[in-house]
Formats: C-alpha cells, structure tokens, sequence
C-alpha cells in the first residue's frame, strides 16, 4: 500500500489522506494473519500419510512443495505488511522538517540518555545529601537515532527516541508512536516539550559529557555536617543533567535526563522553534490567503477558531486565554539566534495568531 502526501504551500490545494485513515491501514496490514502454521501442519500430515504407504521419494516431494508454498506465503504477507509513505515537501516544510531532524541530531551526540522511571518526594527527614526526590532512572539507556519505523518504508529520513516502553517517530506532518506493536499518531502540537537543569547525586560512573558541580556525602549529622564515624560513608558527586519533560494531550507523559546539559537545551529550543509550524495547517493559510480581517463575512470565523485552537463560541476569556498561549509558543524571540528565515515565518504566523484574536474579541463585544 502506497500514500502519496503532498505538504506545504505548493500543495495547498491538493487533497491528502488523513492521518486517521493511514494509521488504521498501517495498523490492519501489521497483523495480517499468518498461515505458514496451518500450511506446515497440513503438510508434514499428508507427507507422513505418504511415508506410512511406504512411499517416501512422494513424502519427501509434499514436504518440499508445502515448504515451498509456506515460504511464498510468508514472503507475500512480509511485503503486504510494509505500507509506503512518499513524501512531496515544499520548500517551506522541508525547512522546518530539517529543523526537526537537527534538533535529533543534537539530542544523539549525549553520551548518556536515561527515562525517569520513578520519582518521589522526601520530607526533611529523609533527604540525603540535600536531596529533595528519590528518582530511579531506567537501567536500559535512551536511544536517539534515524531509522525507518516498523512496517513503514519512507524517501525520507525519519528520526526517533526510544524509550525502551513506546517509540516516538518524527514524521514531517505527525509524530507516529509505536507502542505494544500498534501505531498511534499526534500532531506537533499537541506535544509539550520542556528543558530544565536537574541536579543528582550519585555514586555511580559518571558519563565523560557529564557537568559535575561538587561533591557531598552520602550521610550527614543532625547538623548537616558529613558523619566522620559512619561505616561505608562514601562521597557522592553532585552532577547536574538536563531533564527534558514530554507531556502530550493525549495522556503521554515521561521524563528524560540528559548527560550534556547543553545539547538537551539547544535540542529544546531548536525543537520548539518550529513544532508548531509541522502541524496541519491548511486552514491557517487560507485564513491568511483570504485576508480575514475584522468585519468580514461571518462564515469564516470557524478558522478563526481552529487559528486559536478553541471551539466555536469560547468565551472572551477563553479567546484571550488562548490568544496568550498561543502568542507566547510563537513570538519571533522564540526563534533568536536562528536563521533568518525562523524569524520571517514567526512574524507571519504572529500576523495570523494577531487577526484571528481581533476578529473573534470583536465579535465578543458585540455580543
């Protein structure tokens, strides 16, 4: 199975499948059933009906014809299950989708990438070394890297982060996520990304990118001070990581700390510069290929709604309420010190964001 998606201005006008449609013909082709168990069964039955008539050259032929026919139906059901997804980017999408695979870049050269499996807060009592939570991390490392995902076969390079429990499949118009062998999929924007410097102590082997900041020890007095009289008393390393929090509205939510504090950061901010832009965004450019100005026909407004990302008839605080969020994700100074280009489409998306909010808190008051 093939899809031809088209993305981008040069194709505004043409039709592309939707995203529901071409993860349920992923997911069906996935887990075609397979027949090579009832073609072996059935075949070693007849050879050994044959061997008993004491014809063992025509016993041997069944077998190798039903092992014959077994692998042509493995071989056709292998090549049924892979669905094709080809790709046609205009410029403006392939500039945002490189951001993207940049940003993946950067995240890969850590040394070390770890999910948070557990974390838990501790009173005074408890804190060792100063500590505030008890985090576990995940013993099997993160991997970052570019690979095609499972069953899809794409002309472009796709990037992912497993996580060991789901993989996260960063396509130029959705993130795939393969989870318990069934893909599920969500846009850009539903996914919050956010980076911020998390310290941990540890007496384990620290990664060669790590950032230490000090050292502590493992149990301290009453007064805070290190118990010279403790048995084992080992030092501990004050290391500072990055931590990267995922949160999707979908109910997806986990915790990645980073060696290299510095490249979870720039990953971040590389990342969130343009996810916003990698979403479905036909009816934005209509809205601005229009014109829609305050004042205009009514029968436009519901893009004005999906511009916000609220429903038909929000309240003057939900548009302002959204206005905000959505002014804050993606002012140009989000874009600083990028290229020039992030900063002409931020000032464009802003005009879009800015007219869609003048437009329905006009008709607010009016109301």
């Amino acid at each position: 199975m093939r899809f031809e998606i088209k993305l981008g201005k040069a194709y505004a006008r043409t039709t592309r499948p939707k995203i529901a449609e071409v993860v349920s013909e992923i997911n069906t082709r996935i887990h075609q059933p397979s027949h090579l168990r009832w073609v072996i069964g059935i075949t070693v039955a007849i050879a050994v009906a044959i061997a008993i008539l004491e014809q063992p050259w025509i016993a041997l032929g069944a077998l190798t014809i039903g092992g014959g026919v077994g692998w042509k139906l493995e071989t056709d059901r292998k090549r049924n299950r892979i669905t094709n997804l080809d790709y046609q980017l205009s410029d403006d999408i392939r500039l945002r989708f490189s951001t993207i695979q940049k940003a993946c870049r950067l995240l890969a050269q850590s040394d070390k990438i770890w999910l948070e499996s557990t974390r838990k807060i501790v009173n005074n009592q408890q804190r060792n070394a100063g500590a505030s939570h008890i985090i576990n991390l995940s013993k099997t490392p993160v991997k970052v890297q570019c690979s095609q995902p499972p069953f899809i076969a794409t002309n472009l390079e796709i990037w992912s982060i497993d996580i060991g429990v789901l993989v996260m499949f960063f396509l130029p118009d959705y993130v795939l996520i393969w989870r318990r062998n069934i893909y599920s999929a969500m846009s850009y924007s539903a996914l919050n990304l956010s980076c911020d410097r998390q310290q941990i102590n540890t007496a384990n082997e620290i990664p060669k990118d790590a950032r230490i900041i000090g050292q502590t020890w493992q149990h301290i007095t009453p007064l805070g001070k290190p118990d010279p009289n403790a048995k084992n008393n080992p030092r501990l390393l004050q290391v500072q990581y990055g931590l990267l929090q995922f949160l999707a509205s979908i109910g997806l939510s986990f915790r990645l700390h980073v060696s290299n504090v510095t490249l979870a950061e720039r990953f971040t901010k590389t990342f969130n510069s343009v996810q916003q832009w990698l979403s479905p965004r036909q009816k934005e450019d209509e809205y601005e290929k229009n014109g829609h100005e305050p004042g205009k026909d009514k029968e436009k407004q519901p893009d004005a709604y999906e511009v916000l990302g609220i429903r038909p008839g929000a309240t003057l605080t939900e548009i302002r309420s959204a206005y905000h969020h959505m002014a804050r994700m993606n002012h140009p100074d989000k874009v600083m010190g990028l290229a020039p280009e992030f900063r002409q489409l931020a000032e464009r998306r802003m005009k879009v964001i800015t007219a869609a909010y003048r437009t329905l808190s006009q008709n607010g008051h009016q109301h």
